[in-house]
């Protein structure tokens, strides 16, 4: 009421009863549109880490089911396994190896193209980008072909130049730098696309103000515009970093593991275990999915607190 004037209620507004203090149907939208995405999280994400948990501690039969407790001896053999270990390293290295060559060299492909002409700039972006369409199955068959001892285009260019080709699939030392350049690769066009637009949102007049001051080319990317794209490196490192501890298809296209399991990854050896061989080991291979899952907590753990200072 305004004054001597009683206020009417507007015409189709609900009327809510007395003392009802229940929640209001639209504040249970949110909450019902989340829950089928939750189900599904619960049911093909979260169900089979406890699964997979559970599976390691015991030694199963030829259908995968549970026979006998073994409590933590399956991680003592990951510890003790010299394979495992192997896998480990080689692992850990085609990560390394892979995200440095990718994130690299998106960078050194992303920057020049700052200052080109739009067309131009378009094209090669189209171009540079086409990796990230590839499936790695398909982009290591690439890969197969070029490294090839005898036959491999890679070999080929180089005895025209007069240079004697190494060894891509054969040596284990250059074995794993072939499954971190493919890997590397494959990667490499999302890590252009990020940084590509990354860069199209820096503030130009931080970098004119930079030109103006005198900072030209190696100086002001190392200076201005590398420290600008921080947040965007640090996104890539991390996503980059656990993509390459999960590599599979390269190895099983492109070596099997091999030689001599130089380039047997854990996701490797957990297909080996689980299905690779005569008698399935599924508590092993359930073992060695808790280690890499443990493994990429612990990396991406490091890496956001040794880089956030950085970014």
């Amino acid at each position: 009421m305004i004054g001597n004037v009683p206020l009417r209620r507007r015409r189709g507004s609900p009327r809510r009863p007395r003392g009802s203090a229940g929640p209001r149907p639209a504040t249970l939208a949110g909450p019902l549109m989340v829950l089928p995405c939750v189900g599904l999280l619960l049911v093909f994400a979260y169900w089979p880490v406890v699964r997979g948990v559970a599976l390691s501690l015991y030694d199963t039969d030829l259908l995968g089911d549970p026979t006998r407790f073994v409590g933590v001896a399956h991680y003592v053999d990951v510890v003790a396994d010299p394979d495992l270990q192997r896998a480990l390293l080689a692992t850990g290295t085609i990560a390394g190896l892979s995200v440095l060559l990718s994130v690299g060299g998106a960078l050194a492909a992303a920057l020049p193209l700052r200052r080109a002409a739009r067309k131009p700039r378009a094209v090669v972006s189209v171009l540079l980008s086409l990796p990230f369409a590839y499936s790695a199955a398909a982009a290591s068959a690439v890969f197969a072909g070029l490294f090839a001892p005898a036959v491999g285009t890679l070999n080929q260019v180089l005895t025209h130049l007069g240079v004697t080709g190494p060894q891509w699939l054969q040596s284990p030392a250059w074995a794993v730098l072939s499954i971190s350049i493919a890997t590397a690769w494959y990667e490499f066009g999302f890590a252009f696309l990020v940084l590509l637009a990354a860069l199209s949102q820096l503030d130009q007049e931080v970098i004119e103000a930079a030109a103006l001051d005198g900072a030209s080319g190696l100086r002001l990317a190392r200076s201005v515009i590398i420290p600008m794209l921080r947040p965007s490196l640090v996104f890539l490192l991390v996503t980059q970093t656990i993509s390459g501890l999960q590599v599979f298809t390269q190895v099983q296209v492109l070596t099997r593991g091999g030689p001599a399991g130089a380039t047997s990854t854990l996701v490797y050896e957990l297909y080996q275990r689980a299905f690779g061989e005569a008698l399935p080991q599924v508590g092993l291979a359930s073992t060695l999915a808790v280690v890499l899952l443990a493994l990429v907590l612990v990396i991406t753990a490091i890496q956001f607190r040794v880089l956030r200072r950085w970014a």
